[in-house]
C-alpha cells in the first residue's frame, strides 16, 4: 500500500513538473497575444496587465503591412516543397526498390552530405546563384529549397518505401502496368503519409528561413516573412509595439493552420517512415 502511494506521489510530481514546463513554453505566446491588443502606453505602463480597452485595429494595420511577405513565403514554401516531394519520391523509390551499380555507395554518400553544416556552403552557394543570375528572384528561394531538402527527403522516402510489400508492385506489372503507372498509382498513394510529413517539414523550413533570403533577396516585394518582420517597422514607419506583436501573431497562423490540418498524416509519416528499416 505504501509503495502504491509512493508511485502515485511520483506521478503527481512528474505531472506537476511537466505542467510547469508547458506553462513556461506557453508564456511567450500568451504574452504575444495579450500584447498584440495593447497600445504602447499599456505595454510600457502595465506590462503584465490585460488590454483595457483591447485594440483590435492593431491586427488590421499589421496585416496591411505584412500580407505581401506572407503570400510570398507561402508561394515559395508550397512550390519548393512540392518539388522536394516529387524528386524525393522518385529517388527514394529507386533506392528502395531498384538495383543498380553503386546504389549503396551513392546512398551513403548522400547521407554523408547531411553531416555538412549548411553555414559552410552559404558563401559558395551565394556565388553560384549570383553567377547564374538567380539572386533577387523567387527562384533563389525555390531552387534552394528543392535542392537543400532533397537529401533528407530521399532518406525519408527510401526508408518508408523499403517497407512497402514488393508483391504489390509485381502484381501490378503482371497485370500489364508500366513502371510509370506502378509508381504513380501504387507507390505514390501508399506513400501519402511520408510525403505529407516531408511537405510539412519543408514548408516549415522555408517559412522560418532567415539567413538565405536576407542574403539573396534585395527587393522587399519579393522578401519572405522572416525577413519582412524585421524590416516592416522601418518601411512602414510603424513604432507601435502592439502592432508589431499583432504582426508576429498573424505571421504564425499559416504554420499553425498547416499543422492542425495535417496532424494525422504528419504523425503517421513520422511513426511509420522513421522506424522502418
Amino acid at each position: 500500500m505504501r509503495t502504491l502511494k509512493l508511485i502515485h506521489v511520483r506521478q503527481l510530481v512528474i505531472i506537476a513538473l511537466l505542467a510547469v514546463l508547458v506553462f513556461l513554453t506557453l508564456v511567450p505566446i500568451l504574452f504575444m497575444l495579450v500584447s498584440s491588443l495593447k497600445s504602447n502606453a499599456q505595454i510600457l505602463g502595465n506590462f503584465w496587465g490585460l488590454p483595457a480597452p483591447a485594440r483590435w485595429g492593431n491586427y488590421g494595420e499589421a496585416f496591411h503591412s505584412i500580407w505581401r511577405y506572407i503570400v510570398n513565403t507561402i508561394v515559395y514554401a508550397v512550390v519548393g516543397s512540392v518539388l522536394v516531394m516529387a524528386l524525393s519520391s522518385v529517388s527514394g523509390y529507386l533506392f528502395a526498390k531498384k538495383t543498380f551499380p553503386g546504389k549503396d555507395f551513392l546512398f551513403m554518400l548522400m547521407l554523408a552530405m547531411m553531416m555538412v553544416p549548411g553555414i559552410l556552403t552559404l558563401i559558395p552557394s551565394y556565388v553560384l546563384y549570383e553567377n547564374m543570375g538567380l539572386t533577387n528572384t523567387p527562384w533563389a528561394i525555390i531552387i534552394a529549397c528543392a535542392a537543400g531538402g532533397q537529401i533528407f527527403g530521399t532518406f525519408l522516402c527510401r526508408t518508408f518505401m523499403a517497407g512497402l510489400p514488393s508483391e504489390l508492385f509485381e502484381a501490378a506489372r503482371i497485370d500489364g502496368a508500366t513502371e510509370r503507372r506502378v509508381f504513380l498509382q501504387v507507390v505514390i498513394p501508399l506513400s501519402v503519409p511520408i510525403l505529407a510529413t516531408l511537405f510539412i517539414m519543408q514548408s516549415v523550413g522555408v517559412y522560418n528561413d532567415y539567413i538565405w533570403p536576407l542574403l539573396t533577396i534585395r527587393d522587399s516585394n519579393l522578401q519572405v516573412i522572416a525577413v519582412g518582420l524585421t524590416i516592416f517597422t522601418k518601411q512602414f514607419g510603424i513604432t507601435d509595439l502592439g502592432t508589431r506583436f499583432a504582426a508576429y501573431t498573424i505571421a504564425s497562423l499559416p504554420l499553425l493552420i498547416l499543422f492542425f490540418a495535417a496532424t494525422k498524416p504528419f504523425v503517421s509519416g513520422l511513426t511509420q517512415g522513421a522506424v522502418k528499416g
